[in-house]
């Protein structure tokens, strides 16, 4: 990743939202984190990610308006990813006059609504407001009142189940359930009502439901194969080339047995 290159491109955007979106990138880039007894690169797919990638995916975000600031706008392995804020800050920009309420709504709640000649009325009365238990969940609701109208949008918590079941992205699931939960609802109200204003996002975020997530190798299995090639003296280069990574710790998982029978076959030679 060259960070002057990346600015050069940018350069017609504010100096601020470039600089930080390159710091972003950085900390992407060279994060670690520990597993076992070995601190290893967090993110191993930041390093596939070739500068023009970098450079395109700032462009689509700024073209809608918004700023890839890292929070509500973030790089994931699987594509661009905007959260529920940056959901509601689009509908800002095209209809600055909007109110939004997004909530979710849980067993011991009072949830009433009702729309009259276009208008949403509702009442939810919060029993526990730090009640985020996911067992507790009964669904969740996006009111969305601008001079388009007023529209209510409503999901179960098996709507929500089924379009986590989709996204493929569990482990963003489990650490950040209230937060998916809210983009879950408030990204089906604005693809229901709003479709020509969230065109662009959504082809970008759909990316997160349409491929699949790479997973890499663990410590435990990178260590083996080192091990091995050390072992077979193979080159360690046309392995990555066999491999189609740029390190080891960025093998893919699927690709774990078929490394290992194949620097095992040279152990048995």
């Amino acid at each position: 990743m060259n960070i002057p290159t990346i600015t050069e491109a940018l350069k017609e955007y504010p100096e601020n939202q470039v600089t930080n979106y390159c710091a972003y990138l950085q900390k992407l880039l060279t994060e670690k984190q520990k597993k076992g007894n070995e601190w290893v690169i967090k993110n191993p797919w930041m390093s596939q990610r070739t500068d023009a990638f970098l450079i395109r995916m700032f462009n689509l975000v700024a073209s809608d308006g918004l700023v890839f600031d890292g929070q509500d706008i973030t790089l994931q392995s699987t594509g661009v990813s905007y959260n529920y804020q940056a959901y509601k800050n689009k509908m800002f920009l095209a209809y600055p006059e909007s109110v939004i309420d997004i909530s979710l709504v849980h067993e011991n709640d009072t949830f009433k609504f009702s729309k009259n000649s276009g208008k949403v009325e509702y009442l939810h009365d919060i029993t526990d407001p730090f009640e985020n238990d996911e067992k507790q969940l009964v669904g969740g609701y996006c009111v969305i009142k601008n001079k388009r109208g007023e529209f209510l949008t409503l999901l179960s918590k098996a709507d929500i189940d089924k379009h986590r079941r989709v996204a493929k992205t569990d482990s963003i699931w489990k650490q950040w359930f209230h937060e998916m939960a809210l983009k879950t609802v408030v990204k089906k109200a604005c693809k229901q009502h709003f479709k020509d204003v969230y065109s662009n996002i959504e082809t970008l975020d759909n990316e997160n439901y349409d491929l699949e997530q790479l997973e890499y190798i663990d410590a435990e299995k990178v260590a083996e194969i080192k091990k091995l090639i050390k072992e077979t003296a193979a080159d360690e280069n046309k392995f990555l080339a066999w491999g189609k990574c740029k390190s080891i710790e960025s093998l893919p998982i699927d690709q774990y047995n078929p490394a290992i029978s194949l620097l095992k076959a040279k152990v048995k030679k």
